[in-house]
């Protein structure tokens, strides 16, 4: 937030310039849901291609039930993914499940002569108990409406949410 000259930073805000990738103070281990924005290096649409797409998405469903880790939603964008997972019960942080999931893609992907995949670091967002889970993840879905990808949400290949799984974090 920007008041005159000085500038204040949001204590939750974990994103932007002034601010670090993640929350000094928070236990990225502990069963909250946290949305995560991973970009593509460069934002180069890697995932255009359906190949890349269902690699992409199968390594992330892949890593998640390794470490057992909870995904609420993802959407993979054709330069960024968006998820909304928690760490469950599995006591592995955060940094922890990203450093598995983009090592594993990275690796994939560096056979088919892409090298560089990911930005470094990811943006992430810790969802607090006051906001409205169902609202942030149908606006998660509606990414590829919005970018004029695909005229309705659920028929977007590359975008999924788990209800059942959603369910146990709302009150």
């Amino acid at each position: 937030m920007v008041t005159g000259k000085k500038t204040t930073t949001l204590k939750y805000k974990t994103w932007g310039k002034s601010c670090s990738n993640r929350l000094s103070d928070y236990d990225y281990s502990s069963n909250r849901p946290i949305h995560v924005v991973i970009c593509a290096n460069n934002k180069k649409a890697v995932f255009n291609s359906k190949n890349n797409a269902e690699i992409t998405v199968g390594e992330l469903l892949k890593a998640a039930h390794d470490i057992r880790f909870v995904i609420l939603c993802y959407c993979l964008m054709p330069d960024h993914l968006h998820i909304v997972v928690s760490p469950g019960r599995s006591g592995v942080s955060l940094s922890r499940f990203l450093n598995i999931f983009k090592g594993r893609t990275s690796a994939i992907f560096r056979g088919y002569g892409i090298t560089n995949l990911w930005q470094r670091s990811a943006f992430d967002h810790v969802i607090r108990r006051d906001e409205d889970l169902k609202a942030m993840i149908e606006y998660i879905l509606n990414n590829p409406v919005r970018k004029g990808i695909t005229e309705k949400a659920d028929c977007y290949p590359y975008s999924r949410y788990f209800e059942d799984k959603i369910k146990d974090y709302i009150s």
